[in-house]
């Protein structure tokens, strides 16, 4: 349910629901959460367009980042055998799992710098894709509407 992750800092779909009015009943919305058929990417492009009217900034700045999900199963997609460079002691220096690419926007809030996740792509694990090419992909999902404006990576 990471949809509702983004639409209420709790993490409810129900709690956006009553915050914002709504003309159908809150199962509609449900359904539509969990059966319908919308794109994530149009999702965070209008993300991206709200933080831009809500936040002024001379300079944008954008951040990747990749993650490591630890995976048990060879079938789960992009499941492969990785280095693993944090040296936790409680684990193997080579482990099974799944490496995610992430684009976030950073603001200045306040006195401190917030993180704002934009898109994520799952690293496939055939192929020539790298981590390199997947960020690529994220970022060129979203530059044209930054069309005009420093931008730093």
């Amino acid at each position: 349910m990471l949809i509702g992750a983004m639409l209420s800092p709790a993490g409810f779909v129900t709690e956006a629901y009553l915050v914002v009015t709504m003309r159908n009943h809150w199962t509609s919305y449900y359904k539509w959460l969990q059966e319908g058929r919308w794109s994530w990417l149009a999702l965070s492009r209008q993300f991206v367009r709200l933080i831009m009217k809500v936040v002024k900034q001379d300079v944008i700045h954008l951040v990747i980042d990749d993650t490591l999900t630890l995976r048990a199963s060879k079938k789960a997609p992009g499941s492969q055998i990785h280095h693993q460079h944090g040296n936790k002691p409680n684990l193997a220096r080579y482990v099974r799992g799944q490496c995610w690419v992430s684009l976030a926007w950073v603001i200045k809030r306040r006195k401190q710098f917030v993180s704002l996740p934009v898109l994520t792509r799952l690293v496939p694990g055939m192929g020539n894709t790298g981590k390199l090419i997947a960020a690529q992909t994220l970022i060129r999902a979203i530059y044209r509407l930054l069309d005009g404006r420093k931008v730093r990576v």
